[in-house]
């Protein structure tokens, strides 16, 4: 079968080879490598009901219920999941690699197994069949990532104990690699996911799989899941193109008795979408260019979109609560009440906000600032008692650069042929000069992306590139194998004075694509634009290119992580600091260390759990603090020293 690669992205690849054709194309990001953690512990054991939701976005999976460390915890890639975030599959390890053993064959790829579960019993009563036992889950092939093609199965097996007699080498994984008897349950071949959405009622993006557990071999001690996927990768004729692709989300696992296959439901209303940013154009902007308009840029009416998991409708209500994090302002909302029906019968379902009286406050004393958004979701009826709602938290950062991106790419993008250019449009409100650009790169198999392209920097000429104000020469894709998302800063030689809309963009210099970070869940495609000699054309593919241009004349960039996952309860403060900084809303008992990281990602302060760090010895600058938990999540804030 022909790799998908070259049926999906309509403009093929291949074809462009074969007939001297240039155009843009995606990829799929392979940029995902993912925090270190403890080692699970393979002897631990879970109890019925066994849930997992992946709400939690701590990149890998919780470590309290899989062994896997290679699945990605996110909200990025699954499209209108049943609640916010979802576990994918693909064909990187937890580095962010293409797996060595990948090929243009179906080879396995991800995994997901879970610890030992106990269907031997539960509270010393013995379980069997007559418990009526049922595992369920909700899938989604592609969502905003790359479809997997046909041959491209994700696959579920139960485990039911060792089996000396037969050594298991399903999955080449130090976590997982076992002697355990395993028998497949379920599986679905692979489909673009418009296909995919068609076969599925109206407002329904994941489909739901329910298994019964009634054979006597399932009902010992050391119960086990198992999900993988298989993946292919394009032949090695288009090496740049071997990148990551063929996904699956999965969501709402959940294993319990008592439950039917006619009247199965779940007491929760929730949230389905990632919070979207409060300005109208940007996902992050500089503080000193929203100031000059601020009521042109905000975005006070947004759509929020929301799943009940219930048997019943319910009425609910929406508010939010808006934090500037370095200073007292504060921000409420809460809308009318209104029912949700429930997601069997009406899917996902879209709540419109209207907050007509919004606006970021615009007069603060400072060059750079931030603000916690918290999204709640209660349920207002006679069953609130008993039907939970949801919170989301979102970062809002007004620092020295413009983003459009969300922070999570899911495809990589680049153009043919060689002398080729791509470029994102920004404006600025006032006169200002460039100091850099933060870029994130795809890195494919082999790294076979490495190589030279030009930053180039463009004068507006009538809405597309015009004069070229900058050229910075001979630069290369740069990675970091650690920290996740992590953007590379290329520090220009010379101040740039930039006013009103300029560009900032690639000249790539070989025929293969660069493969830059590209965010297909956050669509700005009118402001990205392409040229490969026909001019100047706007882009075909919704997303935004993952490219920040840092402004003024300080050789650092803030805000590295503002878009990662931030829970509710993190407060740090001073913010700026001189000596002593705090912090609220650490567990003590969860808590592993805290780490301050400078912009170079290097870690400059360790600290065992503590609310209140001695950070006297620090320079003044930017710096990253992060929290780290056992279980491998973590979060983050933004620490400003300033003495």
């Amino acid at each position: 079968m022909m790799n998908k690669k070259f049926v999906l992205t309509i403009l093929l690849a291949v074809f462009f080879v074969l007939n001297g054709k240039a155009q843009e194309y995606l990829t799929g990001f392979n940029g995902l490598p993912q925090e270190e953690t403890q080692a699970s512990d393979r002897d631990a054991v879970a109890t019925l009901p066994f849930f997992d939701d992946f709400s939690k976005l701590s990149c890998i999976p919780d470590q309290s219920r899989w062994q896997s460390r290679n699945v990605f915890v996110n909200s990025g890639f699954p499209k209108l999941p049943i609640n916010f975030g979802a576990a994918t599959f693909d064909v990187v390890d937890q580095y962010g690699k293409v797996y060595s053993r990948g090929s243009s064959n179906p080879f396995i790829a991800d995994s997901l197994v879970s610890v030992k579960i106990r269907l031997d019993s539960l509270d010393n009563q013995a379980l069997t069949p007559a418990d009526s036992l049922y595992f369920s889950f909700y899938y989604q092939p592609g969502g905003f990532g790359d479809s997997p093609e046909r041959d491209d199965s994700l696959v579920l097996k139960f485990g039911y104990g060792y089996d000396k007699t037969v050594f298991d080498t399903i999955l080449q994984d130090s976590v997982i690699w076992r002697l355990t008897a395993w028998k497949q349950m379920w599986f679905s071949e692979g489909m673009t996911f418009e296909t995919f959405v068609d076969s599925l009622d109206e407002n329904h993006y994941f489909k739901k799989v329910m298994i019964p557990i009634v054979d006597p071999c399932f009902f010992v001690e050391d119960f086990q899941i198992l999900f993988y996927n298989y993946g292919t990768l394009p032949t090695t004729m288009y090496p740049n193109d071997r990148s990551n692709m063929d996904m699956w989300n999965i969501d709402f696992v959940y294993l319990d008795k008592n439950r039917s296959i006619e009247n199965d439901t779940y007491p929760l209303v929730s949230f389905s979408n990632p919070s979207p940013s409060l300005l109208k154009r940007y996902s992050s902007m500089p503080y000193k260019h929203y100031k000059e308009n601020p009521i042109n840029e905000i975005n006070s009416v947004f759509n929020m979109y929301l799943t009940d998991m219930d048997v019943n409708a319910h009425e609910v209500r929406y508010s939010c609560e808006i934090d500037d994090n370095n200073s007292e302002w504060h921000y409420s909302y809460i809308d009318n009440p209104f029912i949700i029906n429930q997601y069997w019968n009406a899917g996902v379902v879209k709540d419109s906000i209207v907050m007509g009286d919004f606006i970021y406050p615009y007069s603060l004393p400072v060059d750079t600032t931030s603000f916690t958004i918290r999204h709640y979701i209660d349920v207002v009826d006679e069953h609130g008692d008993v039907v939970k709602g949801d919170s989301i938290v979102y970062h809002q950062g007004f620092y020295n650069y413009f983003a459009y991106d969300d922070g999570t790419p899911e495809m990589g993008y680049g153009v043919t042929p060689s002398d080729t250019y791509f470029a994102m449009q920004f404006k600025v409100t006032k006169l200002d000069t460039l100091s850099g650009v933060q870029m994130l790169f795809n890195r494919t198999y082999n790294d076979a992306n490495y190589n030279f392209f030009d930053i180039m920097v463009w004068k507006d000429n009538n809405g597309k590139p015009g004069q070229v104000l900058y050229t910075l020469k001979d630069q290369r894709p740069i990675w970091d194998d650690e920290q996740m998302y992590r953007f590379s800063y290329y520090e220009f030689d010379k101040t740039v004075k930039v006013n009103s809309t300029f560009y900032i963009g690639i000249r790539q210099q070989y025929s293969k694509t660069i493969n830059i970070g590209f965010d297909s869940s956050t669509d700005n495609h009118k402001y990205v634009f392409y040229e490969v000699g026909e001019g100047w054309k706007n882009s075909s593919f919704p997303g935004s290119l993952m490219i920040r241009p840092v402004m003024g004349k300080n050789p650092y960039y803030v805000g590295i992580d503002e878009n990662q996952a931030v829970t509710g309860g993190l407060s740090v403060y001073p913010n700026p600091a001189s000596d002593v900084v705090c912090i609220d809303g650490i567990d003590a008992d969860s808590c592993k260390e805290i780490v301050i990281y400078d912009l170079a990602g290097r870690a400059v302060k360790q600290y065992h759990y503590c609310n209140a760090l001695n950070v006297s010895e620090l320079q003044n600058g930017v710096y990253i603090l992060r929290i780290i938990n056992n279980d491998g999540s973590f979060e983050t804030a933004k620490l400003l020293i300033s003495k």
